[in-house]
């Protein structure tokens, strides 16, 4: 009984009456009740922020339309037709989907959500879903850095709805994201408690991440778990059953290192793809375009911190895009996106309030200083200027927008205000705790929203245009007659999938290089002369378009090209924003199709199977000739006329060519990538290893605890 009046505080300074200072119980206890109010607050919470979402109104803008939703449209249609979603040939003249890999072709979810509704409902509620799972998981990740379960909420809010929000174009941004608290909680569950169920877990998680289709956030939560684990061995933490800290053995800080490396075996099958097509990409070759710089944090602009929607999130700094040329920005563009690093007023006095000294002496010991570390370490990365030296390394230069770093720090924000707050109201009545957290929360939920309103790119509208599909007088022209003889030029990138044909130009996060060329991305300019001339006019035919689609009347058309109608558009009205304004549809009267033989003429061609990854015909020729398809010719394409395998023309390094007898004949295409088989055999057997691995550890694992409980006695 004495001991225990001994440890009871007396002062309102966190000192006990022992002259000792009282820090936040280690480890606090986790139950059930606790899971149900985060996943309980975390649902609530993302309906209510996303409410439109799950009600049938629209998201618009950034990359939704350009980019998302023609590769979902491909991937639903090919789970529809029961076929893996392997090619999409709507988009220029096509791409290998898989090898993109942001479309997510195997990532558990998405073989879900797009077999059993329709592609706008799988996209909002995939990404409701997501920040639903991403609040539960960062909760937990917090209640095992020792924080208590009102400021664990707390910081799940600070994290997910400060950093996420602002790019809601980016589909990836929170269904990548959601797996960075998960392997983190995963990890230091592996790191205090080893054990081969926990390593195979983290392989596994690790794994899915990949899967998931961006590899940059991937990628820094690699990077991140790694650092976690040598930080975990330098900055001992205290266990609840030792009233001393004490380190880790190094053997055991290596275990989340070795679940990487293992985790890109079990993502072979997406990840092989991906390598293929980045060797032939944008990202290496003749036509490289690509700057790992791009997407910084110029350093300026953290002063976003303490000034965000009053001062830097303006629309007027906005639209000026001032913080691009402000001191110590690097030379590489950027955007407000990609840049916005904000975790609101409070958590902010929260964090720079943990500065004190006397206030740290109550913190659990080392978690401050790993996530202050993390977060500074993030920070620096992010202004860009240590890429000079890090596009060499690997990974590092593979991927651009060092800005998305800030995910690191957003997360090491939220825990530290956590660490903060439960310091400061260790002695308040738990009554008193609960109020105060949900006023803060409600606050910083409102704060950072209204900032991220001004920097996110895309908005919920109340009329969705896929709705409006049936509505599209261009889609009913474009549907109308063979789909192979359509190729759509039109001034949005990727529109024309909407309408089910093939367009240029294109859009593609990572493409065939040659799609960077001017071959592939003819000028849709006319001015005050005739369009199309001359130039164009035969770059149009090689490029097999048929259809110009203009938002302004043509000044002087060309004899060439007649106009199909000029009425506003009920999708690419709603998806521009251009209110009743008429859209123009002209078609190529020239136009040779996409089926063509070396004589340049046109013949007879009947379509008998057109899927994403197969295009069958039927042809008749007068005299052999070299018969070619206008799409791309890739890795993986496999031909046959008449049942028979043939050898593609390595002549035509743009289209697919292979020579037919005269007469008539059936050339069938199919796309059998031999990557996707390396990869599937990659998979399986890393998850072999991973299970075998898993297996042994538990040995290992409780030598290496006995001695530490040794050392520590």
């Amino acid at each position: 009984m004495a001991q225990t009046k001994a440890n009871t505080l007396d002062r309102t300074d966190g000192r006990q009456s022992d002259g000792s200072v009282q820090t936040v119980p280690a480890n606090p206890r986790v139950t059930f009740g606790h899971w149900g109010l985060a996943a309980t607050l975390g649902g609530a919470l993302a309906a209510f922020v996303w409410w439109g979402l799950l009600t049938g109104s629209g998201l618009i803008g950034g990359d939704i339309y350009a980019y998302f939703l023609p590769q979902k449209l491909v991937m639903a249609e090919a789970f529809a037709s029961g076929e893996l979603p392997l090619w999409h040939r709507l988009t220029g003249l096509g791409y290998p989907l898989l090898a993109e890999s942001q479309a997510g072709v195997f990532y558990p979810p998405n073989q879900v959500l797009y077999r059993v509704l329709d592609v706008e409902t799988a996209f909002h509620w995939g990404i409701v879903g997501h920040y639903a799972f991403a609040f539960l998981f960062t909760w937990r990740f917090a209640r095992c850095q020792n924080l208590s379960q009102m400021s664990a909420l707390l910081t799940a809010v600070i994290f997910v709805y400060g950093w996420f929000p602002a790019r809601i174009s980016h589909e990836w941004s929170i269904v990548a994201g959601v797996w960075f608290p998960l392997t983190l909680w995963i990890t230091d569950s592996l790191l205090k408690r080893p054990s081969g169920w926990l390593f195979a877990a983290l392989v596994l998680c690790l794994g899915t991440h990949l899967l998931s289709g961006h590899f940059t956030l991937a990628f820094v939560g690699q990077l991140t778990i790694c650092l976690y684990a040598v930080l975990f061995r330098l900055f001992p933490r205290k266990s609840s059953s030792s009233t001393a800290a004490h380190p880790i053995a190094w053997r055991t800080a290596a275990l989340p290192l070795l679940a990487v490396a293992l985790s890109l075996g079990t993502a072979g099958v997406q990840l092989l793809p991906t390598y293929e097509l980045k060797l032939a990409s944008q990202r290496h070759g003749e036509h490289e375009q690509f700057d790992p710089a791009f997407g910084h944090l110029p350093p300026v602009y953290l002063t976003q911190l303490a000034a965000s929607w009053t001062y830097w999130h303006t629309p007027e700094i906005i639209q000026s895009a001032a913080f691009r040329t402000t001191p110590g920005a690097v030379a590489a563009d950027t955007n407000h996106v990609e840049a916005h690093f904000y975790w609101g007023l409070i958590p902010l006095g929260l964090v720079l309030a943990s500065l004190s000294p006397s206030l740290r002496q109550r913190f659990p010991p080392g978690v401050w200083a790993t996530w202050s570390l993390l977060s500074l370490l993030a920070v620096v990365y992010a202004t860009g200027w240590l890429m000079p030296l890090a596009r060499h390394l690997p990974g590092f230069g593979f991927f651009n927008g060092p800005g998305r770093y800030t995910m690191v720090a957003a997360l090491g924000g939220g825990l530290i205000a956590g660490l903060t707050l439960d310091a400061l109201l260790i002695r308040w009545k738990p009554a008193s705790v609960v109020l105060l957290v949900l006023g803060i929360g409600g606050l910083n939920v409102w704060d950072t929203l209204t900032a991220s309103r001004y920097v996110a790119d895309a908005i919920v509208v109340p009329l969705s245009p896929l709705q409006k599909l049936d509505d599209s007088w261009v889609r009913q022209q474009m549907l109308s007659g063979d789909r192979l003889r359509h190729r759509l030029l039109a001034p949005g990138p990727n529109i024309g999938n909407f309408f089910g044909v093939s367009c240029v130009p294109q859009y593609l996060g990572l493409g065939p290089s040659v799609y960077y060329s001017e071959q592939l991305n003819p000028s849709t300019s006319a001015g005050d002369e005739e369009f199309p001339n001359t130039a164009q006019r035969e770059a149009l035919r090689a490029l097999g378009v048929s259809h110009i689609l203009t938002t302004e009347p043509i000044p002087q058309p060309h004899s060439a090209i007649e106009l199909q109608g000029a009425w506003p558009d009920a999708v690419l009205n709603l998806v521009w924003g251009r209110g009743g304004a008429q859209c123009f549809l002209y078609r190529l009267t020239d136009c040779d199709g996409l089926i063509v033989t070396a004589q340049r003429d046109r013949p007879q061609v009947r379509v008998t199977e057109l899927t994403n990854r197969t295009v069958a015909f039927d042809i008749s020729l007068e005299k052999d000739s070299a018969v070619t398809l206008k799409e791309l010719m890739y890795p993986g394409w496999q031909v046959t006329v008449d049942g028979e395998r043939q050898v593609p023309l390595a002549a035509d390094e743009l289209f697919r060519t292979v020579n037919v007898p005269a007469g008539q004949h059936t050339v069938r295409w199919r796309f059998e990538p031999a990557s996707l088989i390396w990869g599937a055999w990659c998979s399986g057997g890393f998850l072999l290893l991973t299970i075998a691995v898993s297996i042994v550890l538990p040995r290992k694992s409780k030598t290496s605890t006995s001695r530490l409980e040794t050392s520590a006695s």
